[in-house]
């Protein structure tokens, strides 16, 4: 390996790693426009850059990973056009330029794939880091949460992305990554005594947060390494050492108030945060000598192969019957597995809130969103209400003021927003992928894959170093397909980009043995026409995308610089920012909406009427501009009657909202007001 290659090698993972925590800290919990967008755009920017790297400078041969990348593109494709019937079409725009920043991470990752086939132990190690320095971040903030997590009011762990199941769900892509480091019979060993650790503090994320999909996750990543991989002797400390201790650290938690009661005043929190942090500390550093400890014996004193052979058959077994178990225990319960799918999908029952109990409970609130969902699917089954419009659409079929933003599983959710062409469009891009990454990891019968090489014979699929970081990465996208059909941490950028990292270099790489894995000597030095105009057209269109996802930022800048002129009484210039706004983004009623009070303060009215009329003609599924308009008609109309009458419009929209109900009854009171005072004078 020349020099060049070995700073390359070193460099990648704190490349990678660094994006992701950049991302994780950067974007936070994916619902806040502004931090969404420049890290959108800096993620299309940056991908972009890879690609035309690959145009310029990849190997030449068989390109892989095309037929999954245009299913992306189609499901991306199809995001943007729902725009045309979305029922909201600001949320499905903010979607559809998530969508596209996302496409673009796997496209940068099936071309890193092409630059460096042979990359994926530093992709893993990247990943690793980007997983464990939020995991880290999250229990931090209960060792000084003053400092990190004063605003916290759950009593599970949330930061940074301030939604516990997101947390999980990292923690969970980081198992599979943490056991193949553990491992593997290659590289430095202080990187295995490591894996103890990051595994460690992963498994307590995970039971810290209570998220049943992210130990779901958690656990089947681990049954198919133990399945499939034949280092389940060294696999096994790394697993269970840890998982050991860190129960214990959890249990100890999940004794305390501050992990198990919501709503704990900052004084419980910091009464345990010291004793929590000791733990935490004591976790790391005697999972580190316990590492340090299986590392010396096995160096010094190699398992046979009897005793190989005996743990994996066990392990394997294991592996086969630890669901098994899970399903029998259920089903020969009391209550029987009848009644725990009843839990699960009840729109009533909902998991205990305190208590550690809630990790074993099946109850939960997926089955009122689900619910939702399916009335939602129910409207418009074929093309859905618009990408990310589910947030709307369920007002109006939920039965009490529950708040939620998502379905809580990418069915109901695929479902809901994009109908069964999107489900049919993600369904086929997910079998599409889960061949492509059985053929890249040698999982894929050898009849199938001689199907794909004409006359050339497959080649012995040994369990090599690069073989066995390969499915390791495989696993760390299953695992977040997992967690994602109980939970759903799409809108959250970190954890999905991890996911489609790992997805798109298995899906560039190609079959396992694949001819062409060139290295950098035997590439073109010097691109040609074809190679430049290709990275010209990724770079053009990595920035047209990054244009497209910061129009609805823009527009809120402006709109916000509107209502700032208008405060000042600036009412001419602040009703040019709002078009301005407006223009940025024609997709969202605010602009019309804080023109109309503008218009209002300014003394305007027929303007005002007339920009809030506009904003229910063109938004009308949206239940804030038909709110927005009535509280014009009844106060500063003083037309109780076109009130109600508007009022109808956002309670058909959202029957359960609070603010819409008290303004009926106020129209309804000023209503009667006016026809008592009417009468007498009627009788004149």
């Amino acid at each position: 390996m020349s020099r060049f290659s070995s700073v390359a090698a070193r460099a990648v993972p704190l490349i990678i790693g660094g994006a992701l925590v950049g991302v994780a800290f950067g974007a936070e919990g994916g619902t806040e426009l502004t931090r969404t967008s420049v890290t959108g755009v800096l993620v299309v920017l940056a991908s972009g850059a890879v690609v035309a790297a690959a145009f310029l400078w990849a190997r030449s041969g068989a390109i892989h990973g095309m037929t999954t990348l245009l299913l992306f593109s189609l499901l991306a494709f199809l995001t943007a056009v729902s725009i045309l019937w979305s029922i909201v079409p600001e949320l499905s725009y903010v979607e559809a330029g998530r969508t596209f920043a996302y496409l673009a991470v796997f496209a940068a990752s099936v071309a890193g794939a092409r630059l460096a086939p042979r990359a994926a132990p530093q992709i893993l190690v990247g990943l690793l880091i980007g997983a464990t320095v939020p995991v880290v971040y999250a229990l931090a903030s209960r060792v000084w949460p003053a400092a990190l997590a004063e605003h916290e009011v759950s009593n599970r762990l949330g930061a940074p992305f301030d939604y516990w199941n997101a947390v999980g769900c990292v923690a969970a892509m980081a198992v599979p990554i943490a056991l193949w480091l553990g491992s593997r019979r290659t590289g430095p060993a202080v990187a295995r005594v490591l894996a103890y650790p990051a595994m460690g503090v992963s498994i307590l994320a995970i039971l810290l947060t209570q998220s049943r999909g992210a130990a779901a996750a958690a656990a089947v990543a681990a049954i198919a390494w133990f399945a499939l991989v034949p280092l389940r002797l060294r696999s096994l400390p790394a697993l269970l050492l840890p998982l050991i201790v860190a129960s214990a650290v959890g249990a100890w938690a999940l004794s305390k108030d501050a992990f198990t009661k919501s709503f704990q005043p900052l004084s419980a929190k910091e009464a345990v945060a010291g004793d929590f942090g000791a733990l935490v500390v004591l976790l790391i550093v005697a999972l580190v000598l316990l590492g340090a400890a299986v590392e010396v014996v096995v160096e010094h004193r190699a398992p046979s192969a009897r005793l190989r052979r005996r743990v994996g058959v066990a392990a394997v077994a294991m592996a086969c019957l630890v669901p098994l178990a899970a399903f029998t225990s259920v089903a020969f319960s009391e209550r029987g597995i009848g009644d725990r799918i009843d839990e699960l999908t009840s729109e009533t029952q909902v998991a205990p809130e305190e208590g550690g109990g809630r990790v074993f409970a099946a109850s939960s609130s997926r089955g009122k969103y689900w619910r939702e969902a399916f009335r939602v699917f129910e409207d418009r089954p074929l093309k859905g209400v618009g990408a990310g419009a589910f947030e709307k659409a369920r007002l109006r079929h939920r039965t009490d003021q529950s708040v939620t933003q998502h379905a809580h599983g990418w069915i109901p959710q695929t479902m809901a927003d994009l109908g069964l062409i999107g489900l049919l469009v993600s369904t086929l891009l997910v079998v599409v992928w889960m061949l492509a990454a059985l053929s890249a990891t040698g999982l894929l019968p050898r009849r199938l894959m001689q199907a794909h090489r004409d006359d050339a014979p497959v080649p012995r699929r040994d369990w090599t170093p690069e073989r066995l970081g390969l499915v390791a990465l495989g696993l760390v996208p299953v695992a977040y397909g997992v967690q994602s059909l109980i939970d759903w941490t799409w809108f959250i950028q970190a954890p999905t980009a991890m996911a489609l990292i790992g997805a798109g270099f298995l899906a560039g790489r190609g079959p396992l043995g694949a001819e062409g894995l060139a290295e950098p000597s035997e590439r073109p030095k010097r691109p040609d026409g074809f190679r430049i105009a290709g990275a010209l057209l990724a770079i053009g269109t990595a920035l047209l995308l990054a244009w497209a996802i910061w129009q609805p930022e823009a527009s809120d800048r402006a709109t916000n610089q509107a209502l700032a002129l208008g405060e000042e009484r600036k009412f001419d210039e602040a009703i040019a920012k709002t078009e301005d706004a407006e223009d940025l983004n024609p997709l969202t009623p605010d602009p019309l909406l804080v023109r109309a009070a503008i218009d209002t303060a300014a003394n305007r009215v027929d303007d005002a009427q007339m920009n809030l009329e506009r904003a229910v003609i063109l938004f009308p599924g949206d239940p804030q501009t038909w709110y927005r308009l009535a509280a014009f008609q009844l106060g500063t109309l003083d037309a109780p009657e076109q009130a109600l009458e508007t009022l109808r419009g956002a309670l058909y929209l959202n029957p359960h909202s609070g603010p819409a109900r008290a303004l009926f009854l106020d129209a309804r009171a000023r209503q009667r007001e006016k026809a008592g005072t009417a009468k007498p004078q009627l009788n004149e």
